[in-house]
C-alpha cells in the first residue's frame, strides 16, 4: 500500500493531457499538410484530459459522467492515437474493428454503471481494451519502414504501457470483489494510474520526435530533388556519384554512368510551347524511373539532360538498361504530348577514369556520338576515349 491519493494521478493525467493536446494542435497548424496525424493525436489527448477531469470529480457529479463517460473518453482517446499512427504511417485506418471494440466496451461499461456497479469488472473491461489498443499502436510502428530512434522509442513505450495494462488485467481477475475505486490501494493500481499519466507525455513526446524526423527527411528530400521530375538535383547527384565511385574503387566493383539528352527538344518547345515541353520532360522522367532498379540513381543534369548512375553494373547490363530506356522513350503512350526520342551515352568506371568529372565527360562525349550517328541511339565510350579525357 502506497500513501499516494489515486486522484493525484488522475489530476496529473488531466494536466498532461491538456498540455499535450495544445502542443499537438499548435504543431498541426504549422506543419506541412502531408505530414498527417497531428490533429488526431491532439484530439486523443483532449479526450483523455476530459476523461481525467471527469474522473477526478467522482462523487461530486453523477456516475454517468465520472464513470461511464470518462471511461468511454479514455477509450476514444487511445483509439484516436491509434488512428493517428495509422494516418502518419500511411496505413488505411481500420475503423470497423476499433468501432466494434468501442461498442462492446460501451455495453459492458453501461452494465457496470447502470445495472450492477462492479469495480472489478470495470477494471477488467478497461485494462483489457487498453491492452488491445496500446498493443495495436505498437504494431503499427513495428510494421512501418525506415524506423529511427524516435520510432523505436515510441514503439517500446507502447509495448511497456500495454504490458502494464495487461498486468492490471491479470491482477483484476484475482482481485476481491469488495474492492472499490476509493479503497483500492494496491501497488499495481498505483503503477497503472501512474503509467497512464506519464505515458501520455512520453508517447506524445515520442510521436513529436517521429514527426520531426519525418519533417527533416522531407526537407532533405526537397533540398536534393528537382521539383518538376523528382530526380536528384545536380549538386546532390554529384555527391552521390563521388560516394559511389569511392565505394566501387574500394570494393573493386564495376560502375556505369549514362548521360542522356532528349532529341530535338528545342523544336518541341518552339512548336508546342514550354508547357508541353515540361510535360515531355515529366513523361520521360517517369519512364526513366520505371526502367531503373532500386539502387540506381537518376539526376537532372540540365534542361532536357538527365544522368543516371548504375552501381555494381558492368557493360552488358548497363547497355541493356540504356536500350530499355531508349525504347521506352520512343513509345508514344500519351496523346496529349508529342512523340520524342532520346540519345544516350554510356561510360564505365575504369582505372584511367579517375574521378566523377572524367566519367561524366566520357559519357557526355558518347552521348554526342549518339547524336551524330542519327539520334535515338546508345553509344559506349571507348577505353581510348576515356584515356584521352
Amino acid at each position: 500500500m502506497l500513501g499516494i491519493d489515486p486522484r493525484s494521478f488522475v489530476v496529473i493525467t488531466a494536466a498532461f493531457g491538456i498540455l499535450c493536446s495544445f502542443v499537438l494542435f499548435a504543431l498541426h497548424s504549422g506543419f506541412p499538410r502531408d505530414i498527417k496525424g497531428l490533429a488526431r493525436w491532439g484530439r486523443g489527448c483532449a479526450f483523455m484530459a476530459t476523461a481525467a477531469a471527469l474522473l477526478s470529480m467522482r462523487g461530486a457529479i453523477p456516475s454517468v459522467f465520472s464513470n461511464f463517460l470518462s471511461d468511454l473518453l479514455i477509450i476514444s482517446g487511445v483509439g484516436a492515437i491509434y488512428g493517428s499512427l495509422q494516418e502518419f504511417t500511411g496505413v488505411a485506418p481500420n475503423t470497423r474493428r476499433v468501432t466494434a471494440l468501442f461498442f462492446i466496451a460501451a455495453l459492458g461499461l453501461a452494465w457496470v454503471t447502470f445495472a450492477h456497479d462492479d469495480y472489478r469488472v470495470r477494471v477488467l473491461i478497461m485494462s483489457g481494451v487498453l491492452t488491445i489498443l496500446f498493443s495495436a499502436c505498437a504494431w503499427v510502428i513495428i510494421k512501418s519502414r525506415d524506423k529511427g530512434f524516435p520510432d523505436l522509442f515510441t514503439q517500446y513505450l507502447f509495448i511497456g504501457t500495454a504490458g502494464i495494462t495487461f498486468a492490471r488485467f491479470i491482477t483484476a481477475i484475482f482481485e476481491e470483489r469488495a474492492v472499490t475505486f476509493d479503497k483500492d490501494f494496491s501497488l499495481i493500481r498505483h503503477v497503472y494510474l501512474g503509467t497512464f499519466a506519464f505515458s501520455t507525455v512520453g508517447l506524445t513526446l515520442g510521436f513529436i520526435l517521429m514527426v520531426n524526423r519525418a519533417l527533416h527527411s522531407k526537407l532533405e528530400y526537397l533540398a536534393s530533388r528537382d521539383h518538376m521530375t523528382g530526380a536528384y538535383r545536380r549538386d546532390a547527384f554529384m555527391q552521390r556519384l563521388d560516394d559511389e565511385i569511392a565505394a566501387a574503387e574500394r570494393q573493386c566493383k564495376p560502375l556505369a554512368l549514362l548521360m542522356m539528352d532528349l532529341d530535338n527538344f528545342k523544336s518541341i518547345n518552339d512548336r508546342y510551347g514550354h508547357t508541353v515541353g515540361d510535360h515531355v520532360i515529366r513523361d520521360f522522367a517517369d519512364k526513366l524511373t520505371h526502367e531503373l532498379r532500386h539502387n540506381d540513381c537518376v539526376g537532372r543534369y540540365g534542361g532536357e539532360e538527365f544522368i543516371v548512375l548504375l552501381p555494381h553494373t558492368g557493360e552488358v547490363d548497363a547497355k541493356a538498361i540504356a536500350e530499355r530506356i531508349r525504347d521506352a522513350a520512343a513509345q508514344h503512350t500519351h496523346g496529349d504530348i508529342p512523340a520524342y526520342t532520346v540519345s544516350i551515352g554510356l561510360a564505365l568506371l575504369s582505372p584511367p577514369t579517375s574521378g566523377a568529372q572524367a566519367l561524366i565527360d566520357a559519357a557526355d562525349k558518347a552521348m554526342y556520338m549518339a547524336k551524330q550517328a542519327g539520334k535515338n541511339k546508345v553509344e559506349i565510350a571507348s577505353v581510348e576515349m576515356q584515356e584521352l579525357l
